[in-house]
């Protein structure tokens, strides 16, 4: 029986929880607990309740089944006894035994040889034997069974000094106990009738030993209590026949025949040793169950814990203010990897609307800024560009005429920038309605054409030019030249900038593509935030009053760029249809348009 597990198995289960960092003090840890202790309890309450059942059964079996076993074993063994007399009878007054006996070849008695055959033919007997009256062997007639003395030869077999009992007139002789090479018997012997010429003599009935012991084995089905069989020679039989030694706690059974008893052997010790060795195993099993247990919470847990872990990264992540950090997720579909989603989901919020808050109150001061900046600057401004165009009609000097325009062109740029911060302070609402984007393009070509032609750069349109979009007409071209520039900015002498437009379900899309420098990788999440730049003379607010106003007419843009590659802004917003009155974009349906 397997040992049950050792304090020192436990202790190298405590370190290795300590090892895991599996503190009992966690959720896991307190479900090892209540786990090991319910099984526990269930352990000890099962091995109570079957040690009372074994007892019990033992109780049941010997006590009830006891008597009924015995009755049925001794009335079986009586029949087969009886079985064997009445043939034996049947035998001993068939007329012609003793001429058979004194001629057992002559033809008169050949009717009488056949019999005898017949009779002996049956798996119970080796076969019939006739004594005289001195108990010397006359004759055997052999049975089916038959094998060695006396049926080949009588010599060294004799029936002298055996035990011998009589019931009804009939003498039980033996037991003959099995030896090697030879197999244990019984007679069962009776007088002939005697003929006519008064010689006497008896026959018998050979019959295996082992016929009449299985009788025992019949009923033994409980296994609790083993039928053997007592001898007049002191001998105890199994139901094999064969002689037993060492047999426990015999107690006497009915008597079947003078001298022939049963014998109890009440074999509880042996067959409750299986029981109580079954009680060990399920004792083993339990505990062996429990450490899989123990080991399956460990693995868990620490599966867990690492996930847990990460969940608290994450949470500290978003409270130290980085609204970027997401939870990796996992193809299991189980709970962690939901609160994994839904945390991802909320920092999205969270950072959303944090932007959206960070942008009103930027909307808020900048709008407060652009106000100022209209009344202090913008009017000073004005006066200084008369100014400066009075003195430069009026100057004769070429030189001081040149610094004038120069002046002149910085005004200008100066007022654009707070035009720009006008526009994205106190932006206007969209008054949106269906639009061309044939006539779009057409405009926003016309308006880029110069500055396209004096930086060598190709300008091209391509696509579907009788797609609509529904927005606000001042907004969209604006959107378009300003993204224009940018890309015109961006390229080389002899670089190419393509407009293309498409229809994609229920939305327009309108694309800029340049082969210019591009946008490094780092700055790209970067490039629409308010008065960011990598431009020296750039104000920061072109790509921003770009998406503010993609935004105000319901539509999104993407952004895809790579160093040295080019760039690639795609614009879509909600498609309107609008009557094509002139098929071609910029003079072609589908064709390109370049400066």
């Amino acid at each position: 029986m397997p040992a049950d597990p050792t304090p020192g198995g436990h202790r190298r289960l405590i370190r290795l929880l300590r090892g895991r960092n599996l503190r009992l003090s966690s959720v896991v840890g307190r479900y090892v607990v209540v786990t090991v202790t319910i099984f526990a309890v269930a352990l000890v309450s099962v091995g109570a309740l079957y040690d009372r059942f074994t007892k019990e059964l033992e109780t049941t079996l010997v006590g009830e089944r006891q008597s009924a076993q015995e009755a049925a074993t001794a009335n079986r063994m009586a029949a087969f006894l009886e079985t064997m007399q009445y043939q034996l009878a049947k035998i001993s007054n068939y007329p012609g035994l003793n001429a058979f006996l004194s001629d057992p070849g002559a033809p008169a008695t050949a009717d009488i040889g056949a019999l005898l055959r017949l009779e002996a033919d049956v798996p119970d007997l080796y076969g019939i034997l006739f004594f005289d009256g001195d108990d010397k062997l006359r004759y055997a007639v052999a049975g089916q069974a038959a094998s060695g003395p006396p049926y080949w030869t009588a010599k060294g077999w004799s029936i002298a000094g055996m035990p011998v009992v009589v019931k009804d007139g009939v003498e039980i002789i033996g037991p003959a106990l099995p030896q090697p090479g030879r197999a244990g018997w019984i007679l069962l012997r009776r007088p002939m009738r005697e003929s006519g010429s008064g010689t006497g003599g008896t026959v018998a009935l050979h019959i295996r030993l082992a016929s009449m012991t299985e009788q025992l084995d019949k009923s033994n089905t409980s296994g609790i209590i083993r039928m053997l069989l007592a001898t007049p020679s002191g001998a105890i039989l199994d139901a094999t026949g064969r002689p037993i030694e060492g047999a426990r706690e015999l107690a006497p059974g009915p008597e079947v025949l003078p001298g022939w008893r049963l014998m109890r052997d009440r074999r509880s010790p042996d067959v409750l040793s299986s029981l109580r060795s079954a009680r060990g195993w399920l004792y083993s099993g339990g505990a062996l169950i429990m450490l899989v247990v123990v080991a399956l919470f460990v693995h868990l847990g620490l599966r867990m814990r690492r996930r847990v872990d990460l969940l608290v990264e994450g949470a500290n992540a978003v409270a130290s203010g980085n609204l970027t950090y997401r939870l990796p997720l996992t193809r299991k579909a189980d709970e962690i990897n939901a609160l994994s989603a839904a945390f991802n989901t909320m920092a999205e919020r969270v950072k959303d609307m944090i932007d959206r808050t960070v942008r009103t109150e930027k909307m808020a001061v900048l709008g407060q800024f652009a106000t100022g900046v209209a009344h202090e600057v913008r009017n000073p401004l004005a006066t200084m560009k008369t100014t400066v165009q009075s003195l430069s009609r009026d100057e004769p000097d070429q030189d001081r005429r040149e610094l004038l325009i120069d002046l002149e062109a910085e005004v200008d740029r100066l007022n654009r920038v707070v035009n720009d911060l006008l526009t994205y302070g106190r932006p206007h609402p969209a008054a949106r309605g269906p639009l061309a984007v044939r006539e779009l393009l057409r405009r926003t070509a016309t308006l880029l054409k110069p500055v396209a032609a004096e930086r060598g750069v190709h300008l091209a349109s391509t696509g579907d030019s009788s797609v609509g979009l529904l927005g606000d007409a001042d907004h969209m071209q604006q959107i378009l030249v300003n993204l224009g520039l940018n890309a015109l900015q961006a390229c080389g002498r002899g670089g190419t900038v393509t407009f293309r437009s498409r229809r994609e379900g229920e939305r327009t899309v309108i694309e800029i593509a340049d082969d210019g420098h591009g946008i490094a990788k780092e700055d790209l999440q970067r490039v629409t935030d308010p008065f960011f730049t990598t431009k020296p003379a750039g104000s920061g607010l072109g790509l921003t009053i770009s998406q503010q106003m993609v935004e105000a007419n319901e539509g999104t843009m993407r952004i895809e760029s790579a160093r040295g590659v080019g760039t690639l802004i795609a614009v879509s917003f909600p498609a309107s249809s609008f009557p094509a009155s002139d098929p071609t974009l910029d003079g072609t349906r589908g064709g390109t348009a370049t400066s």
